[in-house]
């Protein structure tokens, strides 16, 4: 449980965001903060190479030893997966007064390069796997001076080897650009003076957070989170203590709010042990959390492990025992055995999956709805969430036939105005202008229905809209979601161009359709 002396400190009017966490850290010191699988080195005796392997077990860090890590270093930009390491950087900034850019893993190296030109950080720090494409970021940006390389093994030979090449690389293009690894900073700044704490000037609302959205115009733009929005998101948890499993990037705006989730209450954050997700359920075995934040990607992981699972039991017995059976084991083995609060966010679930996710989990899923620029706390099972939302309102939308005059229930794109409201986007006016109207409301770009005043239902989504050749407006969102309720289809991607009549799909189908099919690899 959050200690009440804490929860009533850091709530104290006046606080800054470095002080607010500062009390956390301080205040629940002896408690494990953060928990990333360990690791060891494993020799090849065949080959002679070294490689890191995963153990059964996680390494936690305390809140104290967590604060001592981050009393030195000059953190701003951070390109890979979620980490105890990522963890650090990323509070670092806070305790200097920083602004984090978090970058997108999956970007493309033209769109990380047009962010780091635009952002000019003075270092930029990138995970092994990254540090080819953060070397190209850093050879185009004059500014930038250091390359901080995390989550990095020595003693592997493959990540050694991608690091003396990322220097070699800087050295013969005659780049400033250092690279030092996250221990070697480490190391280095135990042995200087303590950096002193950050403290804002009590009248500004200074940036501390970029997070890049692409949106639907896919150009990435930088949403600013000043310093009052960031302690929004530390001040308001509930009561009880978190054990929670972070799997979301830290530069999407659920990731961060799971991680800070965990923190701010006194307790543990675990971290998946790999990016893919090839090893998500055995992390979350091993971590056993009390919250989960789900996306429909990995209850859909879920219900195919169900399916695969009944259907290679199945022969002769009773279809509904069975079910129960494996339903049971998912909760108890697959998904940890002790979650008392589950929720589902970043895209729509369809009725269905939650209803299935639910009689796994033995509690309710809450559907949770927000976006990066209203804040993560929009809606609850669409029951719109006050505070954070002050007004809302729907807004015609004739080109694909919604209206608020419509029957039985109104319909629109969403507008809102909320607490958690960005003021904008980094260095683009223009495109701040475009997303609010005259009103000062934000236009969310969903389509939804008003079944009951403040209760709402995602309908489509306005601005992820293909307008083919003849003219027909065909929602690829829309029909992404249809069809990928079909058992015979593990994922889907529709592309439509207005040179064309039609659209094209591309699918992995399910184990169970290539079986139907006759269709092997080959």
């Amino acid at each position: 449980m959050p200690r009440p002396e804490v929860a009533q400190e850091i709530h104290e009017p006046g606080k800054g965001l470095a002080q607010i966490i500062e009390t956390v850290m301080v205040g629940y010191a002896d408690r494990p903060a953060l928990g990333q699988r360990a690791t060891e080195i494993h020799t090849d005796e065949a080959t002679g190479r070294a490689s890191l392997t995963l153990l059964p077990h996680y390494r936690t860090t305390t809140y104290g030893e967590l604060w001592e890590r981050v009393r030195a270093g000059d953190f701003v930009a951070m390109l890979g997966f979620t980490s105890s390491d990522y963890a650090t950087l990323d509070l670092a900034t806070t305790f200097l007064g920083l602004v984090a850019v978090p970058l997108q893993p999956s970007a493309s190296v033209a769109g990380l390069t047009a962010i780091v030109n635009e952002t000019e950080p003075r270092l930029l720090a990138a995970t092994p796997e990254l540090l080819d494409t953060a070397v190209t970021c850093a050879l185009s940006s004059p500014p930038l001076r250091r390359l901080l390389v995390f989550d990095y093994h020595p003693g592997d030979d493959d990540q050694r080897a991608t690091f003396d090449t990322a220097r070699a690389r800087l050295a013969d293009a005659g780049s400033p650009v250092v690279v030092e690894s996250f221990d070697e900073v480490l190391t280095r700044g135990r042995g200087l003076p303590p950096a002193p704490l950050y403290r804002s000037n009590p009248d500004e609302d200074p940036l501390a957070l970029l997070l890049y959205t692409s949106g639907s115009t896919g150009t990435p733009k930088g949403a600013m989170y000043t310093e009052r929005l960031v302690i929004a998101g530390w001040l308001s948890r509930p009561d009880a203590a978190a054990i929670n499993f972070n799997y979301l990037p830290l530069s999407h705006l659920a990731g961060c709010l799971s991680l800070t989730g965990a923190l701010a209450r006194g307790g543990t954050a675990y971290f998946a042990a790999k990016s893919d997700m090839s090893t998500l359920f055995d992390d979350i075995a091993l971590a056993r959390p009390t919250e989960f934040l789900f996306v429909p990607r990995v209850c859909d992981m879920v219900f195919q492990r169900f399916l695969s699972e009944v259907e290679r039991r199945g022969n002769g017995v009773d279809r509904k025992a069975l079910e129960a059976e494996v339903k049971a084991e998912l909760h108890d083995h697959f998904l940890g055995g002790r979650l008392i609060m589950a929720t589902c966010g970043s895209a729509p679930v369809s009725a269905e999956m939650k209803s299935f996710m639910e009689s796994v989990l033995g509690l309710p899923m809450r559907d949770g709805y927000g976006s990066t620029e209203a804040g993560g706390n929009i809606m609850a099972d669409n029951q719109l969430q006050r505070p954070p939302v002050l007004d809302y309102k729907l807004v015609d939308v004739p080109e694909l036939g919604y209206f608020r005059t419509d029957k039985p229930y109104p319909h629109g794109e969403l507008l809102l105005k909320c607490t958690t409201m960005i003021p904008g986007y980094y260095k683009r006016p223009e495109v701040t202008a475009q997303v609010f109207d005259e009103d000062g409301f934000y236009k969310t770009g969903d389509i939804v229905a008003e079944t009951a005043p403040d209760r709402l239902v995602y309908v489509d989504r306005r601005n992820n809209v293909l307008k083919l050749s003849q003219g027909e407006f065909v929602a690829v969102a829309h029909l992404e979601a249809v069809y990928s309720t079909s058992p015979l289809i593990r994922q889907i991607f529709v592309y439509g161009s207005s040179e064309r009549a039609y659209t094209l799909a591309v699918i992995v189908p399910t184990d169970d359709a290539l079986s139907r099919g006759g269709i092997r690899t080959r």
